[in-house]
C-alpha cells in the first residue's frame, strides 16, 4: 500500500485513493503513527518508512463521549484512539468549528455530539475557554 495515497478528508474520515478506509483497527495503527513535518504537514512513520498523507483540516476527529464508572471521562477518536480528560483543555474555535489539542495544539476536531456533551464542561476565562473535567 502507498500510503501517499491516504487522504484524511475534513469530516475526518480516510480514503485511500477513493474508497472510504473503514477497519478502524487499521485506522488505529495508522493514526497512531502519524506524525507532523517540520513544515506542517502530517505524514505516517512506521519503522524506517516514512510516507506523507494528505491532510484537509485536522488528522484527528473525537466521536464519542465515555463516561466509565468510576467519573472519569474519556473521548474516542473516529480510529479509535482515546483521550482521558483527566487535565483542563484548553478549547479553540475556528469560525463554529471546535477544537482540542491531542498531540499538537488544535489538532482535533471535535464532533458536534462530543462538543455539545464537553459543554458541561466548559470554563469561560475573557475570550478563552476550558473543558475542565469534574
Amino acid at each position: 500500500m502507498d500510503l501517499v495515497d491516504i487522504t484524511i478528508k475534513k469530516d475526518g474520515k480516510w480514503y485511500y485513493d477513493t474508497a472510504e478506509m473503514f477497519r478502524r483497527n487499521i485506522l488505529n495503527i495508522l493514526a497512531r503513527n502519524i506524525e507532523r513535518m517540520e513544515d506542517g504537514n502530517y505524514c505516517i512513520k512506521i519503522g524506517q518508512e516514512v510516507s506523507p498523507i494528505t491532510v484537509e483540516d485536522v488528522p484527528f476527529l473525537a466521536t464519542g463521549y465515555l463516561e466509565e464508572d468510576d467519573g472519569k471521562v474519556k473521548l474516542v477518536f473516529h480510529d479509535l484512539q482515546e483521550m482521558p480528560l483527566d487535565h483542563e483543555i484548553k478549547l479553540y474555535l475556528k469560525g463554529d468549528v471546535p477544537y482540542i489539542s491531542f498531540r499538537w495544539e488544535a489538532d482535533t476536531r471535535l464532533s458536534r455530539g462530543v462538543y455539545w456533551k464537553l459543554s458541561e464542561l466548559f470554563d469561560f476565562r475573557g475570550e478563552e475557554i476550558y473543558i475542565v473535567p469534574r
